[in-house]
This record gives structure tokens, C-alpha cells and sequence, in this order.
């Protein structure tokens, strides 16, 4: 790729809302020339809606959604389907060309159940093949991926989002990795940390300021930095010129690998 790559993950308002949907493509359609964009999308309220709606109840374990034979079929329906395709229309819509993709597409990415025995089509990454990501980049077009994927057998695998954007910023050498979500970036006594490296980011998490299913997040972050993504950004999409504040590294916190890369 001529230009560096950029893996963009929403969630929250981002993806959500419609008009600040509208505001992160103007932001990235400005930057075009600048960024090759890959962008990443789950849609895990909007799954457990339809589940509902379907006579399921969603089952979560550790923050993870335990993803049932039947489930599995909701989740391809809107996360592959309805948000895929809604999300390629906006694109379309104002100016910028996309196609969508799932991790099937071309071998994208693929993985393994993490409970087989228990028949869970929750899956965990295993490999990634970028090629076809590439191709329609280097033609002009966004890939807008969501994270269903499939296993060696043929499958369907329910991938978390943030696993998913992860591996593909790692495969693709990255020069960014920005999770869009409803939170500035990492806080700590009311104010965005702007910078953290490994040891700042396990000293926070021994202190407890860290918690949660951020600590994951960070861990395996720093894991692919370590293996040459540039930096990953965590932080929040509002409003317009909000991506190039995080890219730049002016808002959102933005997490920073300051040893030996192993690429």
C-alpha cells in the first residue's frame, strides 16, 4: 500500500447515531488522500434486539456474548446483513466508495470456537489474510468489515469486534488502530491520560484505574504493538473533525510501544 493503513472500529455514537455516522465519513473522505481507511463494525445491541424479537435470550459470559447454533443465524442476519449494508449505503451516499465485507469474504479472517464442546459459535481469531481488503483499497474503495467469520470446517463464528479490528491492524502493519466508542480515552482523576506505554498501562491496571473489559483491551493492544502496529487510539467520535484530533493524537488516549518490535 502507498498509504498507511488505518483501522477504524466503531462503536458507540459513532455507529449509532446517525448524524455523527455522517460526520466520521466527512472526516475520513478528507482524509482520503492521506489514509487507506479499513473499517470495522459489530452491532451487538442490535443483535440482542433481534434475538429477542426471535424468542431468544442473549447469554453473556465475562463481558463475551455466548453465541448459540441459533443465534449464530441472528447474528449473520444483522451484523453481515442489516449493519453491513446500512453502513455501505451512507458511504455511498456521501461520496466515499465502499464494499462490505465479513471475515468469510476471501479468507479475511477465520478462528476456532472458544467452547466447542458446548456447540458455542462464539469464535476467537486464528489467522487473517488482508489480500482482498487490499485489492479493493488500492481501487478506491473503503472495506467495511463486520466480524462474523467462519471455522476451517465452513462454519459461522461470531467474532468480537474489537478481536477482529485488532488482528486486521496487526496482518495489514497499521499505522493506527482507533477504537471509536463512548468514552474520551482512559481516565484518571478526571482527565484523559494522553499517552500510555506497556509499563504506564500495567502500572495503571496494578493501581486498579484500569478495570474491566478495558484491561483485555489494552493487553492485547500492547500485544499488537509489540508486533508493529504504529499506535492504537482509544477514544470518542462526537462530531466532525474528531478523527484527525485522534489521529494526530490531540484527543483520546493513545496507547504507544516503546521497545523491541518483533514484525
Amino acid at each position: 500500500m502507498e498509504k498507511p493503513v488505518v483501522v477504524l472500529k466503531i462503536g458507540g455514537r459513532a455507529a449509532s447515531v446517525e448524524t455523527a455516522l455522517k460526520d466520521l465519513v466527512l472526516d475520513m473522505a478528507a482524509l482520503k488522500d492521506t489514509f487507506c481507511f479499513f473499517l470495522v463494525h459489530g452491532g451487538g445491541a442490535e443483535v440482542s434486539r433481534v434475538t429477542k424479537i426471535f424468542g431468544l435470550q442473549p447469554v453473556f459470559r465475562d463481558g463475551i456474548r455466548q453465541t448459540s447454533p441459533a443465534e449464530m443465524e441472528i447474528v449473520d442476519m444483522v451484523l453481515a446483513g442489516k449493519m453491513n449494508k446500512y453502513l455501505v449505503r451512507v458511504f455511498q451516499t456521501l461520496g466515499l466508495k465502499a464494499v462490505g465485507l465479513s471475515g468469510s469474504d476471501g479468507g479475511f479472517f477465520t478462528g476456532l470456537s472458544i467452547d466447542p464442546a458446548a456447540g458455542s459459535r462464539t469464535g476467537r481469531v486464528t489467522s487473517v489474510d488482508p489480500r482482498a481488503a487490499f485489492v479493493l483499497a488500492e481501487a478506491g474503495y473503503v472495506p467495511i468489515v463486520a466480524s462474523t467469520s467462519m471455522d476451517s470446517s465452513g462454519g459461522a463464528l461470531n467474532i468480537n469486534a474489537d478481536e477482529a479490528a485488532l488482528e486486521i491492524a496487526r496482518a495489514a502493519g497499521a499505522r493506527s488502530l482507533v477504537y471509536l466508542s463512548d468514552i474520551p480515552g482512559i481516565l484518571k482523576d478526571g482527565q484523559v491520560i494522553a499517552r500510555l506505554d506497556a509499563a504506564g498501562a500495567e502500572k495503571e491496571i496494578n493501581a486498579g484505574l484500569i478495570t474491566g473489559g478495558m484491561i483485555p483491551k489494552v493487553r492485547s493492544s500492547l500485544e499488537a504493538l509489540k508486533s508493529g502496529v504504529g499506535a492504537v487510539v482509544i477514544g470518542e467520535f462526537t462530531q466532525k473533525g474528531d478523527l484527525p484530533r485522534l489521529l494526530s493524537c490531540a484527543s483520546g488516549t493513545t496507547l504507544e510501544w516503546k521497545g523491541e518490535r518483533h514484525v
